[in-house]
């Protein structure tokens, strides 16, 4: 997979000196932007499904066609890049071909190339010849004739037979750092090399290996790891990454990411289930510096410090056991509680997959974090939102608009002064408040707004509490199918 650096096209003018916006305008169109841009901080750190949340909000909010042509661009990559869903990202393509005739031509382009590399040929020829007709002069002519001549060779794409290997994962532990000790070693970012104890190494790029842990302290963070260190030198700042057996990497990701004293079956089940979203990082990033983040945008990664016995050994009685859906690994989304309802990724993050749908989690109502309660006066409301950009001044009535099917409020109503508005709540009301998830109910008693809730986290997929207590009747791969419906458990290595 290639990383996409999200392109800023350039379109014939938009008649702005004709165009008035309001004040109200310009703040949404601001704060429109801003999904934009986090949506490619969520992609950076994995966050696949928040980022595609990221941009439908954009789309939503802004009344400017360029913003919402950008945030249009932006998912249709994402879902065929990152979300293993290019039948959708061909949806985004051709309603940019009928809605935004200033983008025709990269919106017919991109589709061919889309239907190329998921090789549906009839397509794509069919495609690049109608973008041909339509643009002989075009900026990507020379690239859809080249594509055309390899179609027309008629010979059918050979797929050498896919071996499988147990990967080295590489884990991002510093994105930016000035200096950072290695190995009990001062490193310092100058602009051309890097300083190690005050010496020139002459090297952009350094690698430490040592039969034992390796110590890393750097930007605030200390850890102790397996594997080798690599430090690059990027933009005059120091890029961290630790090289580390896929395995050797889960010594330390469960303990981070379940107690220890959890049943041995819900510690095998939190295994898999990282392994899986693991390996899944680790083949939609072959293009990047790194595969993984070492905190929770990925998957918490607090070092060898962190490592126990049992969970050891519940990673070494699962080595190799992935989780796939049509011989593919699956994206292994995890929740801290479900909150007793399991969430459905098409209602939450627009993006169906028959893996993560909505059900009953009776277990996770016996865990932590299964009941929460909320308040907030109005004026806490109003200045919450100000915060985030939205103005809801003079607000009335908060309500539900949208509700999935695990009762989740997908989006809410707000009255106020200016009208009404339609919001998604994660992004807007979950963001604002800091509330842990979109399970709630909302009273309102005069100025106070009472929020019921249940559940910890966006709710889709496994639930680490659920699995908790399930784990002490059921086994390992009774919890996962459970939380991953129609998947199977397979060795990969």
């Amino acid at each position: 997979m290639k990383r996409f650096v999200f392109l800023s096209i350039v379109f014939v003018a938009f008649f702005l000196s004709e165009i008035s916006y309001s004040k109200t305008d310009w703040k949404k169109e601001r704060l429109a932007r801003w999904y934009i841009n986090y949506a490619s901080y969520l992609i950076d750190v994995g966050k696949y499904m928040q980022a595609l949340e990221s941009y439908e909000t954009a789309i939503e909010i802004s009344t400017y066609r360029k913003t919402k042509l950008d945030a249009l661009l932006g998912k249709a990559t994402l879902l065929s890049t990152f979300l293993d869903a290019p039948d959708q990202a061909l949806k985004v393509y051709r309603h940019i071909k009928k809605n935004f005739p200033e983008a025709r031509e990269i919106a017919y382009f991109r589709e061919g190339l889309l239907l190329f590399s998921i090789n549906r040929r009839k397509e794509a020829k069919q495609v690049f010849e109608e973008y041909l007709k339509r643009y002989p002069y075009g900026h990507f002519r020379f690239q859809a004739e080249a594509i055309l001549r390899e179609i027309r060779k008629a010979i059918p794409p050979v797929k050498p037979p896919v071996k499988i290997v147990r990967p080295k994962l590489r884990v991002r532990i510093c994105k930016s750092a000035k200096r950072a000790y290695v190995g009990g070693k001062l490193l310092l970012a100058e602009s051309n090399t890097i300083l190690v104890n005050g010496k020139d190494s002459g090297k952009r790029k350094l690698i430490f290996r040592s039969e034992r842990p390796i110590r890393v302290s750097c930007s605030g963070k200390k850890k102790t790891l397996r594997g080798s260190v690599v430090v690059k030198l990027k933009r005059n700042r120091l890029l961290i990454l630790n090289l580390v057996d896929i395995e050797e990497y889960l010594f330390s990701v469960v303990p981070s990411e379940s107690y220890s004293s959890w049943p041995m079956e819900s510690l095998k089940a939190q295994a898999i289930c990282s392994r899986t979203y693991a390996y899944y990082q680790y083949l939609h990033r072959k293009d990047w510096e790194y595969d993984l983040v070492d905190d929770e945008g990925d998957q918490a990664y607090k070092g060898v410090e962190r490592e126990t016995r049992r969970t050891t050994k519940a990673v070494k009685d699962t080595e190799g056991m992935v989780l796939v859906y049509n011989e593919r690994p699956i994206l292994a989304m995890y929740t801290a509680n479900s909150g007793g309802n399991t969430a459905d990724s098409g209602a939450v993050f627009n993006l169906p997959k028959p893996y993560l749908i909505a059900k009953p989690d009776p277990a996770s109502l016996k865990g932590k974090m299964a009941v929460w309660e909320r308040r907030f006066t109005r004026d806490q409301i109003e200045k919450a939102f100000r915060r985030i950009g939205i103005d809801v001044r003079g607000l009335r009535l908060i309500e539900p608009a949208q509700i999935g099917p695990s009762g989740r409020i997908i989006k809410i109503r707000v009255f106020s002064r200016y009208g009404i508005q339609i919001l998604r709540t994660r992004t807007t009301l979950k963001r604002a408040l800091n509330l842990p998830e979109i399970l709630f109910k909302i009273r309102r008693r005069g100025d106070l707004y009472i929020f019921d809730g249940r559940g910890w986290g966006h709710g889709v997929g496994y639930s680490q509490w659920g699995s908790a207590y399930m784990g002490k009747e059921k086994s390992y791969k009774e919890i996962l199918l459970f939380y991953y419906p129609h998947t199977q458990i397979k060795k990969l290595w």
